[in-house]
């Protein structure tokens, strides 16, 4: 693959420019999906401004323009001097994308052949959000290796990032169930702010030159200028749901500002305070009322769990993930005191504040939804090995102590 040494200028035209890190992996329907996003921002172009630096790892017996069969792992650069995009292999089937030092090498190669004042990092393929996963190696992640049955975990992906020493504009989750507080908590320190869904995702195969040409009309360094480029592509995101007549899925993105998630996090700790106060108080009858309150609380793949995708894909139904503002208003139906109805608004005024733009279609039981937790009973947390998975080590958790609570509660959870 032959790519043209990169000017020395970084800024164009005197605007900012924009290097997108694109690192995806297939797997059933995904690879198709993948290419056809290259083909789309490939036919668009970039603007002189913006370049993508791609990393892609093909599923085993996928084979097209850009891939051989074999699940090769390979790389590109597209920008105004390499419009078209070459693949160079760069790994076989068995190279583990979820190893942190080849994330930190892919960023660190992204960021020497495709130099920016500001970067992007876009992550495509399966996600799982954060639980467990009892059976698979390390499910509680992003990335869905299908030939290595391996996801990349959050902790491998926060390892790469940390090594690679990057901090991002954006992070683009365009995987399902990512938005979800256990994610975008560690992810915060590394991005200023993230993009994703709490429910399961579409990849509309026009969302990386839908970015693309966001950035390319960015005059200024300003957080204002970003933030208008962010809501740009998500309207033109809105755009193609409803072109592509998707609008009858259940859907949602959020765009996040990062700086605000850790004053989200300080209601939700108040929140599992009060709530294990309750549980060490022995009121059995207040436990009840909160528990039968808390059994109805919004899960994410209810809408899903009859499809087809979901019962092909079983490693789906691990994920209890529910909506947090949802959880704290119903505990504050159930328990009639002050301090939960406070602690109630507070969390969703605080969760309100973290969105800069949001889109969401065929809800239902709820008006909104904004981040996903983990919502599981007592008797789970110890067969799937919560602990074992290292939940109370992470930073979420370290930061909320949520598995308090949830090593506490016996409620009947939907999944």
């Amino acid at each position: 693959m032959c790519i043209k040494t990169p000017e020395k200028e970084i800024t164009t035209n005197n605007k900012p420019s924009y290097t997108i890190i694109y690192y995806a992996v297939g797997g059933e329907t995904l690879d198709e999906a993948i290419e056809i996003s290259l083909m789309d921002i490939e036919r668009r172009g970039v603007g002189e401004n913006v370049k993508v630096a791609g990393c892609v790892k093909w599923t085993k017996g996928y084979t097209s323009d850009f891939s051989n069969g074999k699940g090769e792992v390979k790389r590109f650069l597209l920008d105004s001097n390499n419009p078209h995009i070459e693949m160079q292999t760069v790994g076989g089937n068995d190279y583990p994308m979820y190893d942190p030092e080849n994330i930190a090498e892919f960023i660190s190669w992204s960021k020497e052949v495709a130099p920016a004042d500001n970067y992007i990092l876009v992550l495509a393929g399966h996600g799982n959000g954060w639980h467990p996963g009892v059976g698979i190696e390390s499910t509680r992640g992003i990335l869905r290796d299908t030939d290595l049955n391996r996801y990349i975990t959050l902790e491998e992906l926060c390892s790469g990032i940390e090594l690679s020493q990057t901090s991002f504009r954006m992070i683009h989750l365009m995987s399902c169930l990512m938005n979800n507080i256990e994610y975008l908590t560690p992810l915060s320190q590394y991005s200023d702010y993230i993009l994703g869904s709490c429910h399961i995702s579409v990849m509309l195969c026009t969302e990386l030159a839908h970015l693309a040409r966001s950035l390319s009309g960015i005059k200024n360094n300003s957080d204002k200028a970003l933030i208008g480029a962010l809501e740009d592509l998500l309207h033109n995101i809105v755009v193609d749901i409803e072109s592509q007549g998707l609008t009858g899925d259940t859907l949602d993105y959020s765009i996040t500002e990062c700086a605000k998630i850790n004053r989200l996090n300080r209601a939700i700790g108040d929140l599992s305070t009060a709530l294990v106060e309750i549980y060490e108080s022995d009121d059995y009858q207040t436990i009840e009322y909160l528990e039968r309150e808390l059994a109805d609380s919004y899960y994410f793949i209810e809408s899903y769990l009859n499809s087809a995708e979901v019962t092909d894909m079983d490693y789906l139904r691990m994920a209890f993930t529910y909506d947090i503002v949802d959880i704290a208003q119903r505990v504050a139906r159930a328990i009639p005191e002050k301090i939960f109805a406070d602690i109630s608004n507070k969390i969703e005024q605080r969760a309100k504040a973290a969105r800069i733009a949001n889109y969401t279609t065929q809800l239902s039981g709820v008006n909104d939804v904004y981040y996903g937790i983990t919502l599981t009973n007592s008797t789970q947390w110890s067969d799937r090995e919560y602990e074992k998975a290292g939940y109370e080590e992470a930073l979420f958790n370290q930061i909320t102590h949520w598995s308090e609570f949830l090593k506490r509660n016996n409620i009947i959870l939907k999944h």
